[in-house]
């Protein structure tokens, strides 16, 4: 086996771990028949091969995938699309992968030049992480914020104050919303705010997505795995809530954009919080350290009038054995860093760490 197609081979057999621990069977099944084609030079290997010098870091086996669910929703899969929720199919372990490789080898073209579309889900499950970083870092204080999102793609999770939470068995928010995010928990978890006060809500992206194009709400949808229809009607429902005041994403590197905002005054009594998930292992790692020097110089100007928090939602440094994400608040003055969660990536268990 060449070196090329070994490293795409570990690729999908990493991804294929992930949608195992993450509870995607249907992916499960479909990415295995994907890594067997590429092991033997087909037509996913044909598809995929261009990407094979950084496949990890271009995430090919998910941008392949939702290429395939774009081609779903829009209907031009019939015979797939009876085995994905998404669109109100069952899977049949017998006759999927048949159907999947059908659907890749009439559309390959399409799906070559869907690889150059990003991975952005911003999954709105994790707004309750988010939302729970936002409660760490104003421990009880009432004051109001200036939320700050990184990666933020179509900025859904900028709009975590108008979801409805239920902390096993611990509500928050508004229980009008159409987005419902359910959580099982152990440990001590922050105390919530009564109400938050965001008196500023922005994000950043290098590609971000204009939630009201429908164009858009189709890549982002695509990205959600099809047998997880949970997940996907809550996109749906976040979608409906940012095209009645949609959030502000700026196309801009995130250290330059970020720097850029923390130049801007700030009132006293709000605490600026910047916040992202499930982006930093994509960002260059020049602009790794450079969002670092960043924060940490915004920190060394915080005061107790006008704070500063850094809310981190991303993969371990040390996996647990759950293989769950930290969720890591950092707040200045003092600027000491807290992993105060272990979390599923989707926001399905939280395991509070205190």
């Amino acid at each position: 086996m060449s070196d090329t197609k070994r490293r795409l081979v570990e690729v999908f057999e990493r991804q294929i771990g992930w949608c195992e621990a993450l509870g995607s069977p249907l992916y499960v099944q479909l990415l295995t028949v994907a890594r067997d084609d590429i092991a033997r030079s087909g037509i996913v290997h044909d598809i995929v091969r261009d990407a094979a010098d950084d496949p990890l870091a271009a995430a090919v086996s998910l941008r392949l995938m939702a290429g395939v669910h774009r081609l779903v929703l829009m209907g031009l899969a019939e015979r797939l699309a009876s085995h994905y929720p998404s669109v109100g199919g069952t899977p049949d372990p017998a006759t999927v992968g048949e159907d999947f490789m059908d659907v890749v080898a009439a559309h390959p073209g399409y799906l070559r030049d869907g690889l150059r579309v990003a991975p952005q889900t911003n999954d709105v499950g994790r707004s309750a992480l988010l939302l729970a970083g936002l409660a760490s870092a104003l421990d009880g204080r009432r004051m109001k914020v200036r939320l700050l999102g990184l990666g933020s793609a179509g900025g859904l999770n900028l709009l975590l104050d108008r979801y409805r939470y239920d902390f096993d068995g611990t509500p928050w928010g508004d229980p009008t919303s159409p987005v419902r995010i359910a959580t099982t928990s152990k440990g001590s978890m922050p105390k919530l705010p009564g109400s938050l006060r965001i008196v500023e809500r922005r994000g950043c992206d290098v590609n971000p997505m204009d939630i009201t194009d429908p164009e858009a709400q189709l890549r982002l949808l695509s990205f959600i795995w099809p047998d997880q229809a949970e997940r996907f009607a809550r996109t749906r429902g976040a979608i409906s809530l940012a095209q009645v005041d949609p959030p502000i994403v700026d196309r801009a590197d995130a250290a330059e954009w970020l720097a850029a905002r923390l130049d801007e005054p700030t009132p006293p009594n709000v605490m600026t919080v910047v916040q992202h998930s499930v982006m930093w292992q994509y960002l260059p790692a020049t602009t790794q350290d450079d969002l670092r020097s960043v924060i940490g110089s915004a920190g060394e100007g915080a005061t107790r009038r006008r704070p500063f928090a850094h809310v981190s939602f991303e993969p371990s440094r040390a996996p647990t054995e759950r293989g769950g994400l930290d969720l890591t608040v950092t707040v200045w003055p003092h600027g000491v860093p807290a992993v105060i969660a272990d979390a599923h990536a989707h926001g399905r268990w939280i395991d509070w760490t205190g």
